[in-house]
């Protein structure tokens, strides 16, 4: 029986298992995978996995086996030229934690970066055009 943790407000894991329509879905989206580990999270399935030599992947699936999105850890010179312009106008003096480019189910391409500053931490998401969608501190 594979292991999941539920995540609520601390981490708790449970013996249960992922649905094989869920696995199914997953193994059929991203047949390379390895190191797959499998969480959920109010009723949406959360697996951490990677693909070749790239950095973490993360993929959500509800509980009908939808996809909902994949997030991908990248490096600055894989980031968007508006988003970068954005970064280096308003942002130039915070630090980069973590950048992800984030594919959805609707065919939306998002970015969603943690900055640091001031011991602060902060996590914007930005669309392709550079518009900040989101900043939470």
């Amino acid at each position: 029986m594979k292991k999941i943790c539920i995540i609520i407000g601390f981490l708790s894991c449970v013996n249960t298992q992922v649905p094989d329509h869920i696995k199914s879905k997953f193994q059929l989206m991203e047949p390379s995978a390895t190191n797959a580990e499998w969480f959920i999270q109010d009723d949406i399935y959360k697996v951490y996995y990677k693909l070749d030599r790239q950095n973490r992947i993360t993929s959500y699936f509800d509980r009908q086996g939808n996809w909902l999105e994949t997030e991908t850890e990248i490096g600055l010179e894989e980031l968007n030229i508006a988003v970068l312009n954005v970064l280096e106008t308003k942002f130039n003096d915070y630090g980069i934690v973590d950048i992800e480019i984030i594919k959805t189910f609707d065919f939306k391409i998002l970015y969603e970066i943690d900055l640091i500053r001031n011991d602060k931490s902060y996590d914007i998401l930005f669309d392709t055009t550079g518009r900040i969608l989101r900043k939470k501190i």
